[in-house]
């Protein structure tokens, strides 16, 4: 039991004890596919519900089973759904949420893949969105209508780290029966539990910080068992289940997940700062900085202090593209690559316009600030250059 304790302890130590069997210490890696019965007695009892009983790995797996268990523990959730990637939980979910030809309120700040998703994919399932500035409470009460389900959005938005109150949406989807879904990749149950504030339903891309080292893919879909065991359902008939492997690594990297947290947004933060002082910079996306327009309310929403506001930061660039690929050219320690949640810091750019996205990574901050300055002042020689 890990009621009360630490959130670090039960990043730890939640679903997770000694194996009864052998007492090895740790979750062992049940990498097999199925279970046998010993009696038919066994399988009927198990049939009935009388006797849980694992029986094919695909539907259930000891190993994933322990994962989701601490995930929802993690959560403050009722239980947790793991699969096999982050796209497998939003995709299962929404058409799990709006089966039958629901709709559904997202955001206009989304994860690309998302957003392609809700536009493309959903309306051939019958389903419908529509994207709305979700920090104005007004637009979002005007989208709703008969059919309307749920209200999508993301609390720090990929891009421009938008920042969301999920107080403030479940408040009105109480008002009007609806379901609130948070992604909650960019922070993390270390810093942020949407379902404390009101969401209903808690997404993460496990790939990510939940991992923490770029070996793993995974997603998980956290809430109560009424909304839980039907994206469970949908995503077996999909195939989404997660390998017992990705559910053992995800086992380990959540058990430094508050501790990396803490350095992936102090150096943020520090980068932030540097980056908003630079003469190359035009402007600098990062809630955490006081001069940001979101900076009061993510103080309300993730605490204040510098390793609070997460790891992602989003700046824009003076000139144009000769100046970004001048900037990306100059980097020595970063790395030149797509997602976000590594150990290591990596960098890249946004395809339209001059706007690149840093995940801070866990780097010596001296050796990190020198090498994004060294590529800034690059592109200080640039624009003289021009």
């Amino acid at each position: 039991m890990t009621s009360g304790r630490g959130f670090g302890t039960r990043c730890i130590h939640a679903g997770e004890a000694p194996d009864p069997t052998t007492g090895a210490h740790g979750v062992p890696l049940y990498q097999n596919v199925t279970y046998a019965f010993e009696t038919h007695g066994q399988i009927e009892a198990m049939r009935c519900g009388d006797r849980p009983h694992f029986t094919y790995s695909p539907r259930a797996n000891p190993t994933v089973r322990c994962l989701e268990v601490k995930l929802a523990d993690l959560e403050g959730a009722e239980t947790s759904v793991a699969l096999n990637s982050g796209m497998a939980a939003i995709s299962g979910t929404l058409m799990a949420v709006l089966a039958g030809g629901g709709h559904v309120i997202a955001s206009d700040h989304l994860y690309d893949l998302t957003k392609a998703f809700l536009a493309t994919d959903l309306p051939s399932l019958g389903g419908t969105v529509s994207f709305v500035d979700v920090s104005d409470p007004i637009a979002v009460e005007n989208a709703v209508t008969p059919q309307t389900r749920a209200i999508y959005a993301e609390p720090f938005s990929n891009p421009h780290l938008r920042v969301t109150d999920p107080r403030r949406l479940a408040e009105l989807a109480r008002r009007r029966d609806l379901i609130v879904i948070m992604d909650n990749t960019f922070l993390s149950p270390a810093l942020l539990r949407p379902a404390d504030l009101g969401a209903d339903i808690v997404i993460h891309s496990a790939t990510k910080y939940l991992s923490g080292n770029g070996h793993v893919q995974g997603g998980v879909v956290s809430g109560s068992r009424q909304l839980i065991e039907p994206i469970r359902a949908t995503s077996h008939h999909l195939g989404s289940a997660l390998s017992p492997f990705a559910a053992w690594l995800l086992l380990a990297g959540i058990h430094t997940l508050p501790l990396r947290m803490e350095r992936h947004s102090e150096n943020a933060y520090n980068l932030a700062a540097l980056l908003a002082a630079h003469p190359a910079v035009e402007h600098v996306h990062y809630p955490g900085l006081p001069s940001d327009r979101f900076h009061t309310l993510a103080g309300e929403l993730v605490g204040l202090g510098r390793d609070r506001f997460g790891g992602m930061i989003f700046f824009s660039l003076r000139g144009g593209r000769a100046e970004m690929g001048s900037f990306l050219d100059s980097l020595r320690l970063c790395t030149l690559a797509v997602s976000l949640g590594d150990c290591s810091t990596l960098v890249w750019p946004w395809h339209e316009g001059n706007l690149i996205r840093i995940s801070t990574g866990l780097e010596d901050f001296r050796d990190l600030s020198d090498d994004v300055a060294s590529a800034l002042d690059a592109c200080v020689h640039v624009a003289a250059a021009d």
